[in-house]
């Protein structure tokens, strides 16, 4: 799955090219030529902005890529500055949400090595639809109204952390709270709001062939997922409890299929069984604006 989402942006950062209006056939400011199927009416793309885009990509009338089929969604790609004649980000730029157009591009007029399917006299064809933007702030308050409506509906009580974690306490451990750097020993199910479990530590059904044990990594350092950093260092040695985590800090909008969804907020029953302190970080190297420090 890793593989065909990176022959999708392969292939955008190849061709991206645009249109604003709808109907008839077109160039791009580098020359490729392309008809508009649709014309959206929703907000304009900037550089920066994250679209979310369906693409099929065809060689003449023969389909070779379809993302909806590869990816199981609109991909996502964030749109930068383009910076050589195939590399139409620009013309990306200036689609609105709702747009769909055709571009269509000779196979001869590729710089080299041509692509491999394709012979002298094709055409490339790549459709793409612009679904819409993402945007995380929209996204947070969306999570957040989930996470409240599935709090209140599964009667829970939960402490919200600096970061937007929900923790649910059901045994409080008398042990040391983790801190940046300390080592933490998990034991952990994972599911999706229906309570469809993705993961556990604690099943030999989801980890044939694996050892049960709890999964250990160090607070803080970004070998998990930024909600369990913030959710597991927001307990003692010894608790039992269930983290609710918003999908920007989880999987965020890619999900990790097939299990997790793009945009899904994720519980985790977790208990912590153990914490081994850690060296202190590191100071801050010198720089010229801190002599001495």
């Amino acid at each position: 799955m890793k593989k065909n989402k990176q022959l999708l942006v392969a292939a955008l950062g190849l061709f991206l090219a645009s249109c604003g209006a709808g109907g008839g056939a077109k160039k791009t400011p580098g020359g490729v030529d392309f008809v508009v199927h649709k014309s959206g009416s929703g907000a304009q793309l900037k550089l920066g902005d994250t679209v979310l885009l369906n693409i099929i990509q065809s060689l003449n009338d023969s389909v070779l890529v379809e993302s909806r089929k590869m990816a199981g969604g609109p991909v996502p790609f964030v749109i930068s500055k383009s910076v050589n004649k195939y590399d139409l980000m620009d013309g990306l730029a200036m689609l609105k949400e709702g747009d769909s157009a055709t571009f269509s591009i000779p196979i001869d007029s590729l710089p080299e090595p041509h692509p491999p399917f394709g012979k002298k006299g094709d055409k490339l064809n790549v459709t793409f639809i612009v679904v819409g933007k993402y945007a995380s702030a929209e996204q947070k308050a969306k999570d957040e109204k989930i996470i409240k409506e599935y709090l209140d509906k599964n009667k829970l009580k939960a402490t919200p952390t600096a970061e937007g974690v929900y923790v649910s306490v059901s045994e409080e451990g008398t042990g040391v709270q983790p801190k940046a750097g300390d080592t933490v020993y998990v034991h952990y199910t994972g599911k999706l709001l229906d309570g469809k479990v993705f993961d556990s530590s604690l099943d030999s059904t989801l980890r044939p062939g694996m050892k049960l044990e709890p999964i250990k990594f160090p607070i803080g350092r970004g070998f998990v997922i930024k909600g369990w950093d913030a959710g597991i260092a927001a307990l003692k040695k010894g608790s039992k409890a269930t983290l609710i985590i918003p999908s920007t800090l989880a999987y965020g909008l890619q999900g990790s299929p097939p299990a997790i969804p793009g945009n899904s907020v994720l519980t985790f029953d977790v208990q912590l069984i153990d914490v081994k302190a850690g060296a202190p970080e590191a100071p801050a190297a010198p720089t010229a604006l801190q002599p001495g420090k």
